[in-house]
């Protein structure tokens, strides 16, 4: 005897493939292996079923797969029928994909005029102030939004990223202070933090401050930044030790060669901070800078022709640039080489009228060939910008 079936398994299969909790499992599938179209296509397919209200959960879905065209085509359609301010926040975002900037400003404040303590709808409309290139909106928006949503630590980074950009630093501190007080733990905040008083020249506070971000997410760069404000705040042997840290766990960490042999220099330690330059000349061996710090420290070793070598090399790749320009004629002086030294001087005097040093040296050379009168002139042209 046949025993009967307890379900028709074959019509429930075809039933489940048609279902609108099929193509939204289907859709999302694609969507999180990568397949962006596919997962679009399923989605216009489940906003075609009939609802009672819209679908605004698809939609949200095209719009974080960037179907804006979609998403934007269906609400619109709604809009004749029903309007709410989740619709034209949608809507907002719609346009913004799309770059209609000026819509997207109108439906977001349509939404802010129905339900004006949405923290999320005062951050859209600050990048629609963003993108318009008004950025005092934009702050006023953010302040709006913070009032909706005190505790959100990413509105205040924002806003202290936008001061910060435009160079209101005492604002932009207050602000990653905020952040580093809602989130105390977060790496990123504290350094912004730091940066701020660096900008402020509050050293003692940024060495702080690069401390804790160093505590909570410790990076070659983050030690490297710390290193440099210890060494501005005068605490050398602090600012050695984390330049060391940098180069340990990385050891081509350009800046950080170039950082140390300068403080190894100013100690008077030349065949360290040579050996350091050395390393940094094999990373960038076309750095202008770093071929006339090379230089310097070769004339303190008195290897003074060689470093004339160095800064011509230089000069190669910046011909005006003044503090190069000088160093050479220090050496060429220092090797009698007047005539040339002369004809650099007066290069150097032309590019900056104002180089007190440069007007100075040249008064010393030609007080070397007995040329007094253009030698005195120099020099009182050298005291008059002392």
């Amino acid at each position: 005897m046949n025993l009967p079936l307890a379900s028709n398994v074959k019509q429930k299969r075809s039933s489940l493939k048609s279902s609108y909790l099929w193509n939204s499992l289907l859709a999302n599938w694609h969507y999180h292996f990568g397949r962006t179209g596919e997962a679009i296509l399923n989605w216009v397919d489940l906003l075609n079923y009939d609802s009672p209200k819209p679908r605004l959960n698809v939609v949200r879905s095209l719009i974080d797969a960037q179907g804006f065209q979609e998403a934007r085509d269906y609400l619109e359609l709604q809009e004749s029928n029903v309007e709410s301010p989740e619709m034209n926040y949608l809507l907002a975002q719609c346009y913004v994909g799309q770059a209609l900037i000026p819509q997207a400003k109108k439906k977001i404040e349509q939404a802010i005029h129905i339900k004006p303590q949405n923290s999320i709808y005062w951050d859209l409309l600050a990048d629609c102030f963003l993108e318009l290139g008004d950025w005092r909106e934009a702050i006023k928006s953010l302040d709006n939004s913070l009032r909706a949503a005190p505790k959100h630590a990413e509105t205040n980074f924002r806003l202290g990223i936008i001061y910060a950009f435009h160079d209101q630093y005492m604002e932009a501190l207050m602000c990653f202070q905020g952040c580093c007080q809602l989130q105390p733990h977060k790496s990123l905040y504290w350094e912004m933090k730091a940066e701020m008083h660096l900008r402020l020249e509050q050293l003692t506070d940024a060495c702080q401050s690069f401390e804790k971000a160093l505590r909570y997410g410790g990076t070659p760069d983050l030690a490297a930044r710390l290193a440099y404000c210890y060494i501005q705040n005068k605490q050398i042997k602090k600012g050695i030790k984390y330049y060391k840290l940098t180069l340990k766990y990385e050891p081509d960490h350009y800046d950080s060669l170039s950082n140390l042999a300068a403080v190894y220099q100013n100690q008077g330690l030349s065949q360290e901070a040579l050996n350091l330059l050395e390393r940094a000349k094999n990373i960038f061996p076309k750095d202008p800078i770093l071929l006339n710090n090379y230089a310097f420290t070769l004339v303190h070793q008195g290897r003074t022709r060689k470093a004339a070598e160095y800064y011509r090399e230089a000069l190669e790749l910046t011909p005006n640039h003044p503090l190069i320009l000088y160093n050479l004629c220090v050496c060429l002086t220092r090797k009698g080489n007047w005539q040339e030294g002369i004809t650099l001087l007066k290069k150097l005097t032309e590019i900056d009228p104002n180089h007190s040093a440069g007007w100075a040296l040249l008064g010393n050379v030609y007080d070397q060939i007995d040329q007094f009168d253009t030698a005195i002139d120099c020099f009182n042209k050298a005291l008059k910008l002392a």
